[in-house]
């Protein structure tokens, strides 16, 4: 079973994410009150993905403190970032004409964010996985990821909640709980200087035989819903002719159904499929493909298709962390960590850049290619069965 200390972590991965995914619905009417241009408004979206990537990693590696110091560290920091962001933002909204150097100071604020923010996720799935066998691990993992879920589902209804009460109103009461969740860290979890020493003897290389295609599918995952994320409600307002309301509408329920399909999958999966998670990564991955492919030419099932969409991301999501893990000694755990935090934010960063220039060029060239890639991967996952793939107990030297 999990230990009682890991509710503690799920709640802090669920409030960080949760700031993070409060920001992108606001961020439009935020940028027009305060004067910035949509480019600028995503460039500040980029950036915090992007930092989050090279946090995650930085942040996971880190053994200059023992985690639990570690951790507070980067919460606390990321807070008053989130914090000074939204007061910033409430100050230039008040004054009659905008700075000219505004912009430069949020992209500043953003970039320092999402590094801290990193360290979050990266620190806590590392704790997590210290504290599971490999038995136990998917459950673990699973736990990890209906947080992670449940953030992106919460955050957004979060900020239409609340919008009454401010734009930066959502920034601040997500702030807010994220130093509860420190307080509750710091009275409830022990130090735990055993995992600074795990930390820094591991060297795990993303390279490495026995997780790199496990880090391959991840990445290929996490773009697609980031591209899916950004560009889906283009394609359903040019191939159904719908007006900008019921294209709205039909995308929040659609990402509603397919945000609560990943958590019930990941419930259902941990507690069903726990020794097998690659079967998971595959199924995961064959029912995406068949979304993807559904979205060109049954577009009319669109809900049906969204629900698809969130089970295969469900099982591909919790199917590639786990497999991971399970691939490698304790010792390194912390590495799989932050390289698991790091595709997480790459995800964030190449996603809508990449999704918004292939519907540019093509408005079906988003959902072919990741379909092709992701079949394709798909296929080299039943051929790595079959071919001899280092174990733990193989590669990596002298388990401790």
């Amino acid at each position: 079973m999990l230990k009682p200390h890991s509710i503690v972590m799920f709640l802090i991965v669920l409030s960080g994410v949760l700031s993070i995914a409060v920001f992108n619905p606001i961020i439009g009417p935020l940028s027009r009150d305060l004067g910035l241009s949509e480019f600028q408004s995503g460039c500040l979206v980029s950036a915090t993905g992007l930092f989050w990537l090279l946090g995650g990693y930085f942040w996971g590696r880190a053994a200059f403190l023992s985690s639990k110091r570690l951790l507070m560290l980067v919460m606390l920091a990321y807070v008053a970032t989130v914090a000074a962001f939204a007061w910033l933002a409430d100050y230039a909204a008040s004054q009659a004409q905008s700075a000219p150097g505004l912009f430069w100071i949020f992209l500043a604020l953003r970039i320092v964010s999402g590094f801290f923010f990193g360290g979050i996720p990266a620190i806590a799935q590392a704790y997590i996985m210290s504290w599971t066998t490999p038995e136990t691990r998917t459950r673990g993992m699973a736990l990890f990821g209906t947080a992670n879920g449940l953030g992106f589902v919460l955050g957004p209804a979060m900020s239409g909640v609340m919008a009454s009460v401010g734009l930066t109103a959502p920034m601040y009461a997500a702030a807010a709980l994220l130093l509860v969740m420190k307080i509750w860290l710091w009275l409830a979890v022990p130090n735990d200087s055993e995992l600074q020493r795990e930390r820094s003897a591991s060297r795990l290389s993303p390279l490495d035989p026995r997780i790199r295609y496990y880090l391959w599918a991840g990445l290929l995952i996490t773009v697609t819903l980031n591209i899916l994320q950004v560009t889906i409600g283009f394609f359903i307002q040019d191939s159904l002719g719908l007006n900008a309301e019921a294209t709205t509408r039909l995308i929040g329920y659609g990402l509603a159904a397919a945000g609560g399909m990943v958590v019930v999958t990941q419930i259902f999966a941990s507690k069903y499929m726990k020794r097998r998670p690659e079967r998971m990564l595959r199924i995961g991955l064959a029912i995406l493909t068949l979304a993807l492919v559904g979205l060109l030419s049954l577009l009319k099932l669109t809900y049906a298709l969204f629900i698809a969409a969130g089970i295969g991301f469900g099982f591909a999501l919790l199917g590639f962390s786990s497999s991971a893990s399970v691939a490698v000694r304790d010792h390194e755990q912390r590495g799989v960590a932050s390289f698991v935090t790091a595709i997480q934010g790459s995800g964030a960063f190449v996603g809508p850049a990449a999704g918004t220039a292939m519907y540019t060029a093509h408005m079906n060239a988003p959902y072919s290619i990741c379909a092709l890639l992701i079949g394709l991967t798909l296929l080299a996952g039943f051929a790595r069965r079959r071919a001899d793939v280092p174990t733990p107990a193989s590669v990596g030297g002298e388990v401790k």
